[in-house]
């Protein structure tokens, strides 16, 4: 596998792959750059869903692997800044967790956003932009996958869907893809589950919407990735209903 790197932001696997379609992990890593100064938060914070989608890079990793798919990560802890949120959005750049203030958020000045900003979010998404341009002139009907990992357990309710699709303009992918995984059997999956998108979802609507092409994103249940045979069970699985609905070129 082919391993790019921009800086420190973002990581690229397989620029060139052969796979017509791009997948993008906003919350792969838990770096907290010193440049931006300590969050101030406890150490163990960082083994939470809070700093970043548990698992995801992993299954990123063996998904780039097993189909040769362009993916680009995102390694900043969202609690940096998220990079799947407007910028005028609280949740931005998050002042609590867990009840918890997050120092080094709580008292940030505005050039200390604008900071993050410039140099973590919109280089980021400028790396998308690119990659998926570089995609599209490959391919004729390429699909953008965002994959996620989200908590089973959320605000002291157990959420039941072991993995579930979120879109906003178009429903297309995402129930061609519930519907390949349906077919493996045995799993709860939810559309638009345990998140609606359709109130807008940042990075696919910045980066699909109006266009034309397939997109959704899929968030898996982080329980579910804990262990070596959880993230080759997602592998397998995934990776054979990704492919499934990749166009007839990487059938050839």
């Amino acid at each position: 596998m082919k391993l790019w790197t921009m800086s420190e932001l973002p990581l690229i696997l397989n620029p060139e792959g052969r796979f017509p379609g791009l997948i993008v992990v906003d919350h792969a890593g838990t770096s907290t750059p010193l440049g931006f100064g300590p969050l101030g938060l406890s150490e163990h914070l960082r083994d939470t869903h809070h700093f970043c989608d548990l698992g995801i890079a992993s299954l990123a990793h063996a998904l780039a692997d097993r189909l040769d798919a362009p993916v680009i990560l995102g390694t900043v802890s969202r609690l940096v800044i998220d990079l799947n949120r407007w910028l005028d959005d609280p949740r931005s750049i998050a002042t609590h967790v867990e009840g918890q203030l997050i120092p080094g958020n709580q008292s940030l000045s505005d050039a200390g956003r604008k900071a993050r900003q410039d140099q973590i979010f919109w280089p980021y998404h400028a790396a998308v932009t690119g990659l998926w341009n570089r995609i599209r002139t490959r391919h004729a009907d390429p699909y953008f996958l965002a994959l996620h990992s989200c908590t089973r357990h959320f605000d002291g309710q157990r959420r039941p869907w072991d993995g579930g699709t979120i879109w906003n303009e178009s429903p297309i992918l995402a129930h061609a893809l519930l519907g390949a995984l349906e077919s493996g059997g045995g799993l709860a999956l939810g559309d638009n589950k345990p998140y609606t998108g359709r109130n807008g979802v940042y990075t696919l609507d910045r980066h699909t919407w109006g266009s034309g092409y397939r997109a959704c994103g899929f968030e898996v249940s982080n329980d579910l990735l804990g262990t070596p045979k959880g993230q080759a069970d997602w592998t397998a699985r995934l990776g054979d209903a990704l492919a499934s609905l990749a166009t007839v070129e990487l059938r050839r």
